[in-house]
């Protein structure tokens, strides 16, 4: 995998909804489900937030959640002329390195199979 799937909403929704503890109720299943359509990754980490979660999968949103606005800044730069190409590249060196503390946290497994 490389750093800058952590630009992506649709890879963050994803590895979000794999921090998901077993165990969700109906109704929790159902919030999470209309997240993810909505491609609320915001929605999605305050749910986890208020979730127990393991102290890996605690660490995992946490690199997720701050890896966000990171991502928002570079697209938000994109679309600026003139390209501040220095300026993109760094925060493409933050995201690797949050991905790298990402891929170094112990393995996982979980989630919530509602699709």
């Amino acid at each position: 995998m490389e750093s800058k799937e952590l630009l992506y909403t649709s890879y963050r929704l994803q590895e979000l909804n794999s921090l998901l503890p077993e165990g969700l109720t109906g109704p929790e299943l159902q919030q999470v489900e209309a997240l993810v359509q909505g491609r609320d990754d915001v929605g999605l980490i305050t749910l986890l937030e208020r979730l127990p979660l393991s102290r890996e999968n605690r660490e995992r949103l946490r690199i997720i959640a701050e890896a966000r606005p990171i991502a928002l800044k570079i697209v938000a730069l994109w679309r600026e002329m003139p390209l501040r190409h220095e300026e993109i590249e760094a925060h493409y060196k933050q995201l690797k390195q949050l991905k790298a503390e990402y891929d170094g946290v112990a393995p996982r497994r979980g989630g919530a199979a509602f699709y």
